[in-house]
């Protein structure tokens, strides 16, 4: 099993579900651990020495990249949907389009296949982020799952990646535009993080994946404006909306939408050499509850 061709494949679906090749996962940059908590067993010896270790509690760690993926046609959720599902959002879906806000987590199951082992990892939640800059749109995504030995595989699973519509490059001629508090402007990078808290809680009789809270932030950079077209200093604590919009055609169009409290911004130097503004703060809900980000994918 040689790690230059490690051979890493991943499908990946709501728990329940028998994998098959639809399942699987444009994943790239995939990063597999296993987590164990030790304990030592400290026996007194007339000796010194290294003292043996007690192994429990075994859980994975997964992190990969992929596209912000699309559907292709309206009002089919986008091959991302089920890992969306577990990090913490909810989906509907109409005949135009599906829309995503936080909300209880619905636990995924995946198959991993490291070289010629292979794991099914059960009841999968995490953390995604989206990273927007130049090129493709992409996710980054973390989870936790619990542990199975490995099987041996003798081939990789099947992988059909036709469920993947990826989304076009970003930029002016594929229709991405940015809106804050309703008006538009010059967008350098936007990322923005659920913030899930994803834990391996471990009981007597009782080993589960949870997420116990989230807090999401976003960061953008926009260019400055003369203080007249736009004054964030102006903003600083108050509450407004960011809108960002790709795609021009039906099936391929996706919306993120943050209510967002406006921080003190930050001067920074893009890559014009112009002045722009940097701005880390938080997405906040409201009363309401679980509106404080919402992605639409029609």
């Amino acid at each position: 099993m040689s790690w230059r061709f490690k051979d890493k494949i991943l499908l990946a679906a709501s728990a329940g579900t028998t994998l098959l090749g639809s399942h699987a996962v444009y994943a790239s940059d995939v990063e597999f651990s296993i987590e164990t908590e030790t304990e030592a067993d400290e026996l007194e010896r007339a000796h010194p020495g290294a003292t043996l270790e007690i192994y429990y509690g075994q859980h994975v760690s997964i992190n990969f990249k992929t596209p912000l993926a699309v559907s292709g046609t309206p009002g089919n959720a986008p091959a991302i949907g089920p890992l969306l599902l577990a990090c913490g959002l909810v989906q509907v879906s109409t005949s135009t389009a599906v829309t995503y806000t936080k909300g209880e987590a619905t636990a995924a199951k995946c198959l991993l296949r490291f070289g010629n082992n292979t794991h099914e990892i059960d009841q999968m939640m995490g953390n995604m982020s989206i990273s927007l800059e130049k090129g493709r749109p992409m996710i980054n995504w973390q989870f936790k799952g619990l542990f199975s030995p490995p099987i041996a595989s003798s081939a990789p699973p099947e992988a059909n990646w036709s469920n993947w519509a990826k989304p076009s490059t970003l930029g002016v001629t594929n229709s991405s535009a940015f809106k804050l508090d309703g008006a538009s402007r010059t967008l350098h990078k936007l990322t923005v993080d659920l913030g899930n808290n994803v834990i391996f809680d471990r009981a007597i009789n009782h080993d589960e994946i949870m997420i116990t809270g989230h807090e999401s932030t976003a960061n953008f950079t926009v260019s400055a404006e003369t203080l007249a077209l736009f004054n964030p200093f102006n903003a600083t604590g108050n509450i407004q909306t960011f809108e960002f919009n790709h795609g021009s055609s039906a099936g391929n169009r996706v919306t993120i939408l943050g209510r967002y409290q406006m921080p003190t911004p930050k001067y920074t130097n893009l890559d014009s050499e112009l002045t722009g503004y940097e701005f880390d703060g938080k997405l906040v809900p409201s009363d309401a509850g679980y509106d404080e980000i919402t992605l639409v994918f029609e």
